[in-house]
């Protein structure tokens, strides 16, 4: 039975990124209502299995990102790996699948795509760029160089105690991925660097690469990141095992990633080649929906004819554009504040044992900051190192200038749902004990962590997303201005 409880207890382990969630959901409002235009207009090239695979692409990154392959990566190793095939083997080519470019251009509001998504594609340094980058020598080496970068033992064990290096890593991971998947797929309306038959050889070549660096971690007779050693074991295999069978995971999912692929290719190119996809038909320009609003009043003709003589064309789009920039850049700030705590931030501090139950504390690394600060605790039997999820744990804490603070520990409040956890305010800086009682039936144990407040290093309340959003924003304006000055509109001589 309490094998049972511990397997549900990992499938409830999801840990929903409030900000990657959104970005995820609105990105596919965008290319859902592009696709839908381009359906509309007649467009034979944008078939509904392209819409199918975009979307399938985008539920995978989210699934990498807010499962339990997540939540246990720190733990598990192989957890770890199996999210890492995720972000570069799966999610990246059906997202490309779905011939994403035009149709998110299409899916933005007008003056967005005439005045910023177009000219930025049409921008010949831009193209130069993508094509660089895309380049198949270029994008072998470039996925290449990230994978045995982030698994070298250095930069994993930084992504491990770092939230934001680890975030850094996955877009990293992203990124270079779909970059090396661009030649495969070729999504329209790109054209081919090289002969669609070089692409065989180009993703065997990947595959060597794979097969290389999945064989040091499953023939290496060492634990390689440190940090899985000093973790405790949540199942039955050691750290070693943990990393032959990540290992064997990625040897097996990346040959199949590569080599499939590689023989539908070679299949195709012995075969009839296909037609190309017919070019996109052009589609007048469509009414803003303030120019809509104001056709469902037509009985006001006063305003109507007032409002479309001083708003209509480009001056609504602006107006639309900058409505929708605002409310979207709201509601990103909203989740984002919103999010829980991320248990990546958190780490080993005390193990020990008492009887029979082992209990280690997670906390924040380095010094805890005045206000409420988080501790995790995971409680297992000595012997069998089970967790043992029917415990009960108080944490408290007391110190010289403040105190007692208490609170009741609980798995509800913490994305691993193997550990529990308890927030506590801490009022002023100084040296406090935190006190952790266990509880299971008649085993007791109580451990001291001692724990150093500090005060919030001043300036550190002006959060980056703010700094980003501005600077963006006067990117946008200053691009705006650029282009109107660069070429003035054509008005009509007064008489």
């Amino acid at each position: 039975m309490q094998a049972v409880n511990l397997y549900h207890a990992v499938l409830r382990s999801w840990s929903i990124p409030p900000a990657a969630t959104f970005a995820i959901v609105l990105s596919a409002l965008i290319y859902l209502r592009g696709w839908w235009l381009l359906r509309r207009a007649g467009s034979p090239s944008v078939p509904a299995w392209r819409a199918v695979t975009f979307l399938l692409g985008l539920f995978s990154l989210w699934v990498a990102l807010a499962s339990p392959m997540d939540v246990f990566n720190s733990f598990v190793l192989t957890a770890h790996m199996l999210q890492h095939m995720v972000l570069m083997m799966v999610a990246p080519p059906l997202i490309l699948l779905g011939a994403p470019l035009v149709p998110t251009v299409r899916g933005l509001p007008v003056f967005a795509a005439r005045e910023f998504a177009g000219p930025f594609l049409n921008w010949p340094a831009a193209k130069n760029i993508g094509g660089v980058l895309t380049h198949p020598v270029v994008a072998l080496l470039l996925m290449g160089l990230a994978m045995f970068a982030w698994h070298t033992p250095v930069l994993y064990e930084l992504a491990l105690r770092s939230s934001a290096w680890h975030q850094v890593e996955h877009a990293c991971f992203l990124v270079t991925s779909v970059i090396f998947w661009w030649p495969v797929v070729e999504p329209w309306p790109g054209r081919a660097q090289w002969p669609r038959w070089a692409m065989v050889p180009y993703l065997l070549i990947a595959d060597l690469q794979n097969t290389v660096l999945s064989a040091i971690l499953a023939f290496s007779d060492r634990v390689l990141y440190p940090s899985y050693s000093n973790v405790p074991r949540l199942f039955s295999f050691s750290a070693l095992e943990d990393q032959v069978a990540a290992g064997a995971i990625m040897w097996v999912v990346g040959s199949l990633a590569f080599v499939v692929p590689a023989l539908i290719i070679a299949v195709q190119c012995l075969s009839k080649r296909s037609p190309q996809e017919a070019p996109l038909p052009t589609r007048s320009r469509e009414a803003s929906p303030f120019s809509a609003l104001l056709s469902c009043f037509p009985e006001v003709s006063f305003f109507a004819r007032f409002a479309k003589s001083r708003w209509n064309g480009e001056r609504m789009e602006a107006l639309w554009f900058v409505v929708v920039f605002a409310a979207v850049i709201a509601c990103f700030v909203g989740v984002l504040a919103a999010g829980s705590t991320d248990d990546d931030d958190q780490t080993m501090r005390f193990k020990g044992t008492s009887g029979q139950l082992a209990v280690t504390v997670f906390a924040p690394p380095r010094d805890v900051a005045v206000g409420r600060s988080g501790f995790s605790v995971l409680v297992q039997d000595q012997n069998s190192q089970e967790a043992l999820l029917d415990s009960t744990i108080d944490v408290s804490a007391q110190g010289a200038q403040g105190g007692p603070l208490t609170a009741r520990a609980s798995s509800a409040d913490s994305d691993n749902k193997l550990l529990q956890a308890a927030e506590l305010n801490f009022p002023v800086p100084g040296d406090w004990t935190v006190n952790i009682a266990v509880q299971r039936g008649a085993d007791q144990a109580r451990f001291l962590v001692p724990v150093h407040v500090v005060k919030p290093e001043p300036g550190l309340e002006v959060e980056w997303l703010y700094v980003a959003i501005g600077i963006f924003s006067l990117i946008l304006l200053a691009v705006y201005a650029s282009r109107h000055r660069s070429h003035p509109a054509k008005r009509p001589a007064r008489a």
